[in-house]
């Protein structure tokens, strides 16, 4: 079984239904994720520090912190290229989890 983790140096649209983004893995210790609007076009980015864990073959926890303190953590299923987000956002700690999908885009 391969731990390596397959998204760096990709970038991937991630579609959530609710909202899309952009994410690229410059490695695996370091992403930029693009705010999409539903034009298609960019309407912001960050780029965060996340830790990267193999759970089994093909699917990955990633976590990381955003400067407003958001909280975030993905289970990424390269298999079947399926993602859920988990999100706690500042101040009053809200909690939502959206399922989505992702295409490889470079």
């Amino acid at each position: 079984m391969s731990r390596a983790f397959p998204a760096v140096g990709h970038r991937y649209l991630v579609d959530f239904v609710a909202f899309r983004v952009e994410l690229e893995f410059t490695s695996d210790t370091s992403l930029t994720y693009y705010n999409v609007d539903a034009n298609g076009k960019i309407v912001g980015s960050e780029t965060v520090t996340i830790k990267v864990e193999p759970i089994t073959e093909h699917i990955f926890l990633v976590t990381w912190q955003e400067s407003d303190k958001t909280t975030v953590v993905h289970i990424e299923d390269y298999a079947r290229h399926t993602i859920v987000t988990n999100i706690t956002s500042p101040p009053d700690l809200t909690f939502d989890q959206f399922h989505g999908t992702f295409k490889k885009v470079a």
